[in-house]
């Protein structure tokens, strides 16, 4: 009887079974994503049904289907083999709202909830939470406002919340989503590339541990399928694909399709190789960190649930087998990362140390212009060691000062020559760079930045640059400075980097900005940049870039200067009191949007321009890194987390890694690596320093292991721990 009554509904399902072997097989990544070997329809048909949505429950299957417009919520029985009686669910089926179309259903089996989600009748995502014992509805949750969502699966692991993937046709990406059941803490787990602008990520799951996604792309009627493992970052192919949906079961991976008159079930497992893991387990380490979230930018992988082991300054083990150190620390759902790397600072101070380490930063380097002495820069913090790593470009304009120049005079040959000559000197002594800042030293020429950058690209190193000018309106424009800078690098084919590029370059003109820059990379020259991010810039009011008509040039008035560390906003009585005093002011002159344009460019990195010298200076000298991974990654998903992580940690590494070797194995979180890491919690991260109050410590960052030793833990930053080492150019 019950068999007749599925066969007369049509509900024809079934299940197809890919086997798919991790760990000790390794698997090569898809070059391109290629249609299936048959075309299917965008959803599954079965005998005049559409399913739009299934997920088991326990011993169940639910699912919503759909017949000539009309959709119904469907059970059915499970066994091992097969899948029976499915038919409408009689206890509950989906509400009859106008303004809403349900396209999927999820449950949480713990506590018996069930997720219906959809679209408005505005084209906003929102899910219904229904308590399956009371048939009431819980609560409704707006989220990802009217993006093109997947399917969303609710997993209870190693973390409790919803995962499902958001398409964006016109980066011709989707993100791969892992967020809290409220929707409140976005996560991105895996960016994948679409191979149109009409192809949408539709269909997505995960084994219980995070560790296997399976997702379906979809282009022009057309279906094909991945396993991502996020602990290698290897992708497989699934082929011959019948249909679009498929669930892990556990550790088991199942795929729809129609067969006869009943839901076949054939099951395969996978299991990983753990020798490897069991070989290490007797070893002693100096330090562990258990159970983190471990995540390396530079082979772009995740490990959920794993452990890190230390010993002496090196990262030894990454395993998931148990292991024990000395000393140990609970990263339990905590992102375990590579220490910050700050690349445009300024030389470290115990006071600035504190708030680099406060804000995740192991790395300090001062690249806005370190010395000219680099014997004494290096033997200073031999003398008097500091918290962070340290290093930086050599400071080219303070050899105008050796040469008798001024900001403003004009170079002869002989004092280029001189300038050129001691450039060579300093740069064999330690230097990761060379940098110019001309528009606070308008006297500095074209021929004597030539000059000197012929000796940086001699040995190698990137030129960094504070443009010319900054200014909306005149003779001279911000994109001048763009246009300066690459005229050098096509001109002597050499590499240069934008300092904050938002500030000085791309203001009022970002798009055109980049554009000029990106055409520069496609002709084969090698040019990146930095930011950070905040929409205000800080100086010394008593400077070259406040004199003059600074109103015009940067579109600003009194007000929207602030002098750091108060409240106080200046006037016109005001202004040339502190003009003549000095000391550091906020200026309120960027757009927000513009920084974002900037960090959505890929090879863009984050630099805070600052050091927390004193408590008078601007809040991106504390909070430059927990704000950009809170606000610009988490809250406003402006770039995915790998992507942004990439921008904090292995970008700025890889630029200096073949000038200084120290650099070759930081901004890294694998076997080898230098044991620069900081943890932090994602949900929580965030900047806490404000223009009144600069100097105030970031939150969410736990731990900070500089070398090998904690510099912060949970009882604050240990200002007494000083293993910063000496990151230094070496030249043959």
């Amino acid at each position: 009887m019950m068999r007749n009554r599925i066969i007369k509904y049509g509900v024809m399902l079934a299940i197809v079974l890919f086997v798919v072997f991790f760990g000790s097989k390794i698997f090569s990544p898809s070059e391109s994503y290629t249609d299936t070997d048959e075309a299917v329809k965008s959803q599954l048909i079965v005998n005049g049904f559409k399913i739009d949505g299934i997920t088991f429950y326990g011993n169940q299957v639910l699912a919503i289907l759909e017949e000539k417009g009309e959709k119904k919520l469907y059970i059915g029985d499970r066994n091992q083999s097969f899948i029976e009686n499915v038919k409408p669910w009689e206890d509950y089926q989906l509400p009859n709202k106008a303004d809403k179309t349900y396209q999927g259903v999820e449950v949480n089996p713990d506590s018996h909830l069930m997720y219906l989600y959809g679209k408005k009748e505005d084209g906003s995502n929102f899910m219904e939470i229904i308590n399956i014992a009371t048939k009431e509805t819980v609560s409704e949750i707006p989220f990802e406002n009217s993006a093109k969502i997947s399917n969303i699966k609710f997993k209870n692991g190693y973390m409790e919340g919803m995962l499902y993937a958001k398409t964006n046709p016109e980066k011709q990406h989707a993100d791969i989503i892992f967020n809290t059941p409220e929707f409140n803490s976005h996560m991105d787990l895996l960016t994948v590339k679409l191979p149109s602008k009409k192809a949408t990520l539709d269909w997505v799951d995960a084994n219980p541990e995070l560790e296997q996604i399976v997702y379906t792309i979809k282009d022009q009627g057309k279906v094909s399928a991945y396993v991502h493992d996020l602990t290698t970052n290897q992708t497989t192919q699934i082929k011959k694909v019948n249909g679009d949906k498929f669930l892990f079961d556990g550790e088991q991976l199942i795929g729809f399709k129609s067969k006869k008159d009943k839901l076949a079930i054939k099951v395969y497992e996978y299991k990983h190789s753990d020798s490897a893991e069991e070989q290490q387990q007797s070893e002693a380490y100096d330090i562990v960190i258990k159970n983190g979230i471990v995540l390396d930018p530079d082979k772009e992988t995740l490990k959920i649930g794993y452990h890190v082991g230390i010993k002496d300054d090196k990262i030894v083990t990454v395993t998931k087998a148990p292991i024990q150190g000395e000393t140990e620390i609970d990263a339990y759902q905590k992102i375990v990362s590579p220490g910050f790397i700050d690349m445009l600072s300024f030389n470290p101070s115990p006071m600035g140390a504190k708030y680099k380490i406060g804000d995740g930063v192991t790395t300090n380097l001062s690249m806005h212009g370190c010395t000219v002495d680099f014997d004494g820069f290096f033997n200073q913090y031999s003398q008097y060691p500091t918290s962070v790593n340290y290093g930086g470009a050599l400071y080219a304009v303070r050899l105008r000062y050796e040469a008798g120049l001024g900001n403003h005079g004009t170079p002869t040959k002989e004092q280029i020559d001189y300038m050129v000559k001691r450039a060579r000197e300093e740069i064999k002594k330690g230097a990761l760079a060379v940098a110019f800042s001309p528009e606070y030293y308008p006297g500095t020429s074209p021929e004597e930045i030539k000059a000197i950058m012929k000796v940086a690209k001699e040995y190698g190193l990137v030129t960094h640059f504070h443009g010319r000018h900054s200014s909306l309106t005149g003779e001279h424009t911000s994109i001048d400075s763009v246009k300066e800078v690459l005229g050098y690098a096509r001109e002597l084919d050499a590499p240069v980097h934008f300092m904050h590029l938002h500030s000085t370059g791309g203001t009022g003109a970002m798009e055109e900005a980049i554009k000029l820059i990106e055409e520069a990379r496609s002709e084969g020259y090698q040019v990146t940049f930095d930011v950070y991010p905040y929409d205000s810039w800080a100086t010394n009011i008593s400077f070259e870039r406040m004199a003059g008509d600074w109103q015009s040039r940067f579109g600003i008035t009194y007000s929207d200067i602030q002098v750091a560390g108060t409240t106080e906003r200046l006037t016109a009585e005001t202004f040339p009191i502190y003009r003549k005093k000095g000391g550091i002011v906020i200026v309120y002159a960027m757009e927000e949007k513009e920084l974002i344009q900037a960090l959505q460019v890929e090879h863009s990195m984050i630099g805070s321009d600052a050091i927390m010298d004193n408590e008078f200076n601007h809040p991106r000298g504390a909070g430059t890194f927990s704000r950009f991974i809170g606000r610009y990654i988490r809250d406003l998903d402006v770039v995915p987390l790998m992507e942004g992580m990439k921008k904090v940690t292995i970008h700025s590494a890889r630029q200096l890694e073949d000038v200084a070797p120290a650099m070759a194995t930081r901004g890294r979180l694998h076997v080898g690596a230098t044991a620069d890491i900081t943890v932090f919690d994602y949900h929580e991260i965030m900047d806490t320093a404000t223009a009144e109050k600069p100097a105030s410590l970031s939150k969410g960052i736990d731990y900070v292991i500089v070398s090998g030793q904690i510099a912060k833990d949970d009882t604050g930053v240990l200002t007494n721990v000083k293993n910063g080492q000496p990151i230094i150019g070496v030249f043959e």
